[in-house]
């Protein structure tokens, strides 16, 4: 009985864990924001130049970092694919083997800390190509679009089902 929580549980952590990959996947997040007048996916670094009023030169490093970022993010997503299905491959068999599956885990651990690693390295890179001042606008600009990209969910939440 012990071993079938211990399943459960690791099915749920591991869904959890593979939920920011599911947009990866598609290459796009729900289009709520879009409804709202929100920048569409392929605009986003157009936009933001234009709003933070960038030189020539910080467009080009700026399309360049992005590129870089993109690429580093296909990796991990692809990483992150790959052991999802061999989770789901192990779970599936009569008697999952426990060490696969924690090895697995494991990895999922290690390629999100890769995903947070990555998501810092662009935030410094993009600070180097940006003034100050742009790069306050740029960061108030990441809240608003963050918080936009989450209304969606905030809207069909169990809480405003009275």
């Amino acid at each position: 009985m012990v071993t079938k929580t211990k399943i459960a549980g690791l099915v749920v952590a591991l869904m959890a864990l593979s939920a920011p990959a599911v947009w990866a996947d598609t290459g796009t997040a729900p289009d709520a924001s879009q409804k709202d007048g929100g920048w569409h996916h392929g605009e986003h670094g157009r936009m933001m130049g234009k709003v933070l009023n960038l030189s020539a030169d910080q467009e080009k490093q700026w399309k360049d970092s992005r590129q870089k970022q993109k690429e580093a993010m296909k990796s991990v997503f692809e990483q992150m694919k790959a052991n999802r299905e061999a989770f789901d491959a192990e779970i599936v068999k009569a008697t999952p083997d426990m060490n696969k599956i924690n090895d697995i885990q494991a990895q999922l651990k290690t390629i999100q800390g890769q995903m947070v690693d990555n998501h810092l390295n662009s935030i410094l890179e993009v600070k180097k190509i940006l003034t100050p001042e742009q790069f306050a606008g740029y960061m108030a600009l990441e809240k608003e679009e963050d918080m936009m990209k989450h209304k969606g969910h905030k809207d069909h939440s169990p809480e405003d089902k009275d």
